[in-house]
């Protein structure tokens, strides 16, 4: 999607885009390099994978911009052609949150993270404020899965929580995710999905998905160079004021019109830079 979406906007913008795939890690470095001799005038690496190679090869292109999709980097402010940019995963899981803690009638909600990690922690950190956010008194449940690719563990952790009394789960935790959303179709519970939907498992069951766009923030960042703002030694996120992520309702979501109303306005408020989110979790 991300490729696809790219080669369009490419033709759009008017600009070159091309495409190198690197799987093996002995491929990083030479294959990095290459693109940097053809003078290119940007370079996207992804993840950390790609860093160690991405700022010797910078380190040797000073003149080159290198862009590092979250690399992770550390000390990145020492780096003068490299900046890091990524998805702003707060903003969305904030509205996740929002959107269970309105629709939950026992008070109760859980959460599936498929590990006890960053990235995630982050998403479980905004949930928990997006919950407090339209319903104070909400009790909820953190399980981790130590796992991003286990639906039968999933399903396990789903039923545990919906046991436990939450009339609405979620999880973010990629292919685990699929189990709990199983557990709630089993179960007749309210779920909140990420980056996909299950309407094929849930049908009206599901309430929503926090949803990322990686196309469209690609196309945010690269337009902010070609404006000249490229900002090496930088972190930047793109989030809902930059349509590079959303919450989406689910076809048949059974999220009322009060709710949904509530929710574009906390959506507004996100996009006006006018709500805090810590990345910090309230509890795990």
């Amino acid at each position: 999607a991300l490729v696809a979406g790219m080669k369009v906007y490419a033709k759009q913008d008017g600009i070159e885009f091309k495409v190198v795939e690197a799987v093996d890690t002995s491929e990083f470095e030479p294959k990095i390099r290459a693109v940097a001799q053809a003078g290119y005038d940007l370079i996207i690496t992804s993840y950390d994978t790609h860093a160690p190679a991405t700022i010797a090869v910078a380190k040797d292109f000073p003149k080159v911009k290198f862009a590092s999709l979250q690399g992770e980097i550390k000390n990145i402010g020492q780096y003068k052609n490299i900046q890091e940019f990524k998805l702003n995963r707060l903003e969305t899981a904030y509205l996740a949150g929002a959107v269970a803690g309105a629709t939950t009638k026992t008070g109760k909600v859980g959460i599936v993270g498929g590990a006890d990690v960053g990235g995630i922690n982050e998403i479980i950190a905004a949930w928990q404020q997006g919950l407090r956010r339209t319903n104070p008194k909400i009790e909820d449940y953190v399980a981790y899965a130590n796992t991003f690719s286990d639906p039968t563990k999933g399903k396990e952790l789903g039923v545990m929580l919906i046991r436990k009394g939450c009339d609405v789960i979620g999880a973010a935790a990629g292919g685990t995710g699929v189990g709990a959303a199983q557990a709630a179709a089993d179960m007749k519970t309210h779920f909140v999905a990420w980056d996909v939907h299950y309407a094929d498992i849930l049908g009206g069951l599901e309430l929503g998905s926090a949803v990322n766009f990686f196309d469209r923030m690609f196309r945010a960042y690269i337009a902010d160079v070609r404006a000249g703002n490229y900002k090496p030694g930088v972190v930047t996120e793109y989030g809902i004021s930059r349509s590079a992520c959303d919450f989406e309702f689910g076809p048949d979501s059974p999220v009322n019109a009060a709710t949904r109303s509530k929710i574009a306005t906390i959506k507004s408020e996100i996009a006006a830079g006018k709500v805090e989110i810590s990345p910090v979790p309230l509890h795990k």
